[in-house]
């Protein structure tokens, strides 16, 4: 399963269900979906969009939304409900980040038990957290530079004695989440259908 670049601009995605079709077409994490048939999550698809002429990211994903919307007969609608948040703070030490240096290329790399990250913005950070994690995460660190950091920990389900990410983060970063309710905005599909082979 994947969505990436092809050829002359254009995305190929392989094995991929609607609702992750969804998830980048509109820039929001599987938490943020809900409703729909049930095929939804398990019928797996791919699709190859090849625009006239090599298209920025942003175009793919109002191409992507197009698409849903002819093949998929995709109705939906916006929804801002309180959900489960986590507000990622500063510790009471204050950050353990190091600035990163000239010229370097941003790199965020995650193999489900550790994060190496290059030239890394808070937005970046937190992006990855909230989908790591499942939930919204909310920026309130204050932190507006470019950052190069190891974080490791022991994912729940693993056996061993490490820390978890919340102390993980804690402890390595000199950060904190701190678990609220917030405002999340949702997607809510009133409509789909399984498209025809073409």
């Amino acid at each position: 399963m994947g969505i990436g670049r092809g050829p002359g601009g254009g995305m190929n995605a392989y094995n991929v269900p609607l609702k992750f079709l969804i998830t980048y077409a509109y820039d929001v994490r599987d938490f943020q979906v809900s409703g729909g048939p049930g095929w939804a999550d398990s019928e797996r698809y791919d699709v190859s969009a090849k625009p006239e002429s090599r298209a920025s990211q942003e175009q793919l994903k109002l191409m992507l939304q197009t698409l849903l919307a002819d093949r998929f007969k995709l109705v939906l609608h916006r929804e801002t409900r309180q959900l489960p948040v986590y507000e990622l703070i500063v510790g009471k030490g204050g950050p353990k980040l190091k600035e990163s240096a000239e010229g370097a290329s941003p790199s965020l790399l995650t193999d489900g038990k550790s994060i190496t990250a290059s030239k890394v913005t808070m937005p970046m950070f937190i992006r990855l957290l909230s989908q790591l994690l499942g939930r919204s995460v909310l920026d309130k660190t204050g932190l507006a530079g470019n950052y190069d950091f190891k974080l490791e920990w022991t994912p729940d389900e693993a056996e061993g004695d490490g820390p978890s990410v919340f102390t993980a983060i804690q402890e390595q970063l000199g950060l904190k989440l701190d678990s609220q309710k917030g405002p999340v905005e949702t997607l809510v599909i009133d409509h789909a259908e399984k498209p025809t082979e073409n």
